[in-house]
């Protein structure tokens, strides 16, 4: 592992209360906002969007036909958004029609709707300027019509073997004039013990990927908070269409750069809004020395 549990200065923003959940916080100019999960109808567990005060952004919505919750919203810029939007038949709620990505306007109040590129589930796309970073496997990046300008198959074969396929986790940062953008991925044990792992990914200047981490940045997150995690996985497993998987996961949302440290705003074991921060030299200094795959 890259980063030592001892290395890293842990904050707990929010975490599940007993009745209500919040993990996934994304951070963006001293604004915070977080995934908050609470129990519909006593069948399924649906989310909103939540600042640090718990005023509502965005509400799930439900109607005669259909169920959305909107989930794992992440800053764009000071008044836009990203999130996923997953709908569901409200007469079968244990069916999920698709996972659609958009963004959404803080000012005006609109959504912007992407076509997803037909795919059943959308999740974790990255806006950098006029850009999207659609995908690591294969490396996809879209302009603001969704279409392909970029794409690049990279050799994931060594970081499969290990962890599991990777996905997007956070924005693109600069540290120490680098570009890094942090990806993620799971091993799966019989679908219910699941246990997560990131990497850094390194960017040039044209965002073109160039070489990855052969490690996982953080050892195993198993048992933190072990009193409250039992109190809210007692509390999801009483939901009969809720899968009580047991996770072992830093879940990393998006990353600020300031002087003295790289933040990492992170939801740990799905049930922590997490603060993680790492000393700016020693984050310099570890990945530096990191073993890395190139591309």
């Amino acid at each position: 592992m890259i980063f030592d549990i001892s290395q890293l200065r842990i904050e707990v923003i929010k975490k599940f209360d007993g009745n209500i959940n919040y993990y996934n916080p994304s951070h963006f100019n001293g604004r915070t906002i977080f995934r908050r999960e609470s129990k519909f109808e006593d069948k399924l567990l649906v989310s909103d969007v939540v600042d640090d005060q718990d005023n509502v952004i965005l509400q799930h919505v439900s109607d005669d036909n259909l169920l959305l919750s909107y989930e794992d919203a992440r800053f764009v810029n000071e008044n836009e958004i990203s999130l996923c939007c997953c709908r569901r038949y409200k007469d079968n709620l244990n069916k999920i029609i698709n996972v659609e990505y958009k963004k959404y306007n803080l000012l005006t109040k609109e959504f912007t709707h992407f076509k997803t590129q037909n795919a059943h589930f959308e999740k974790h796309w990255q806006f950098y300027e006029d850009k999207i970073i659609y995908h690591v496997n294969p490396y996809t990046i879209l302009d603001n019509n969704e279409n392909v300008i970029f794409k690049k198959q990279i050799n994931w074969t060594p970081w499969i073997e290990k962890y599991g396929n990777p996905g997007l986790s956070t924005n693109i940062f600069n540290v120490d004039g680098k570009k890094y953008i942090l990806f993620h991925s799971y091993n799966n044990k019989n679908g219910i013990n699941l246990k997560y792992h990131c990497g850094l990914l390194l960017l040039d200047d044209d965002l073109n990927p160039f070489a990855y981490t052969i490690d996982s940045l953080f050892p195993s997150f198993d048992g933190y908070d072990v009193l409250n995690y039992k109190s809210y996985f007692n509390w999801k497993r009483t939901i009969s269409l809720a899968c009580p998987t047991i996770v072992d996961v830093v879940f990393p949302m998006n990353v600020t750069v300031d002087d003295d440290n790289v933040t990492m705003y992170a939801g740990i074991n799905d049930f922590i809004c997490g603060r993680i921060k790492i000393e700016k030299n020693l984050f310099i200094e570890s990945v530096n020395k990191a073993p890395y795959i190139l591309i």
